[in-house]
């Protein structure tokens, strides 16, 4: 019944008191930049700063969707002050897409808890434990405004990056195809609907896309990208030289990407040699030359296929690292209790708040480290 009443108690009161205290929490939204060219990154940072230290308090924020631009968080990072004093830092990375005055615009909510209803998801029977009970308010922010400004030259990338080349071979036969690959890397504006090679006269060309790296950072996505192409064609051609404009925010100046061109000489085979005579050697000759140009081309279609399909295993773990990477800094008992609170509700984090409630509250003997590897461990194993 005292519980039930303290229940009540505690959301009649909080309200009033959340509401009465306008310095509740000091914030702070701002942006490295006021203007920027279109696919230009730019980086969003919001800082916001526990006042009242009365309660629990948690930070969340959200950016608005918009078709003015591509944004997404780099970074949340909470650092413990002091008892329930904790600075809350956002980072976002943002690129605008269309050359106006934008508005970027985010929610943020406060959630206000007191220590019992904090205590109460890992304390009790197992009917009490629940996501923390809390009073949350919504609070306006001013909109980040950035003057977008158009290009001056028509460009295909926006960055700073570096383009090679290989090709296999320069001379195939009618039934080969001709395997050269693209590679790009560096740091811009990641566009998705990129391709080098289009189309050729003549020719039929089966291409591939894999990302061999690709990280997002406050100067854009570093990453480390291979087109490859196989091309079919019954005469000679040309694979075209390759020509890629590009803006460097950077540098501020326009640059081309080049690749020469290179002529592939296709060389047509012989009628007769196509035909099945058990006798004719020259007939066995072209069938376990063209085998092996045939398994030469499809060894490399393979791989570019096995590395798009490994690419979003390696990628997942790279994102199931940086997700941990919050207890990984964890320096304290209490701190890393806030950040399983906060941060990982939906896992059963209820043993091991226990025992670092101990270390923290009753001076266990037990090693913060040891629990922390524990939980790493855990949580790696169910990812």
């Amino acid at each position: 019944m005292k519980q039930s009443l303290g229940k009540i108690l505690l959301l009649l009161t909080l309200p009033l008191l959340l509401f009465a205290n306008t310095q509740q929490a000091e914030f702070h939204l701002s942006t490295n930049k006021s203007s920027a060219y279109i696919k230009e990154a730019v980086e969003i940072s919001f800082v916001a700063k526990q006042l009242d230290h009365t309660y629990v308090m948690f930070f969340f924020l959200e950016p608005k969707k918009s078709e003015d631009y591509e944004i997404k968080l780099l970074n949340k990072k909470t650092t413990e002050l002091g008892y329930h004093d904790y600075t809350t830092t956002f980072t976002y990375l943002l690129f605008p897409l269309k050359s106006k005055k934008i508005s970027v615009d985010f929610d943020f909510t406060i959630k206000v808890a007191s220590d019992e209803a904090v205590a109460q998801v890992y304390q009790g029977s197992r009917d009490n434990t629940k996501w923390i009970e809390t009073i949350d308010s919504h609070i306006d922010l001013n909109p980040i405004e950035i003057n977008v400004k158009p290009l001056k030259e028509q460009v295909d990338l926006v960055g700073e990056f570096e383009l090679s080349s290989k090709l296999l071979k320069s001379e195939i036969t009618e039934y080969d195809s001709a395997n050269i690959t693209y590679k790009l890397t560096g740091t811009g504006y990641k566009d998705k609907n990129f391709d080098i090679i289009k189309n050729i006269a003549g020719t039929t060309i089966f291409s591939q896309k894999n990302d061999a790296f690709s990280v997002a950072t406050k100067n854009g996505y570093k990453i480390s990208r291979e087109y490859t192409y196989a091309i079919v064609a019954k005469d000679d051609f040309t694979i075209p030289k390759v020509e890629i404009k590009v803006y460097s925010p950077k540098l501020d100046k326009y640059y081309t990407l080049q690749d020469e061109a290179h002529h592939i000489k296709v060389t047509k085979l012989d009628a007769s040699a196509l035909t099945d005579d058990a006798e004719s050697p020259k007939s066995k000759d072209f069938d376990t030359k063209l085998l092996q140009n045939s398994l030469a081309a499809l060894l490399i279609f393979i791989s570019g296929f096995l590395t798009a399909k490994l690419y979003p295993l390696i990628n997942f773990r790279m994102k199931k690292e940086k997700r941990f990477q919050d207890i990984q800094e964890s320096n304290s008992a209490k701190e890393l209790i806030l950040i399983l609170l906060e941060n990982y509700k939906r896992e059963n984090t209820k043993e091991y708040i226990n025992e670092l409630e101990l270390i923290e509250y009753k001076k266990s003997h037990k090693s913060f480290k040891e629990i922390k590897a524990l939980i790493l461990k855990e949580f790696d194993t169910k990812a």
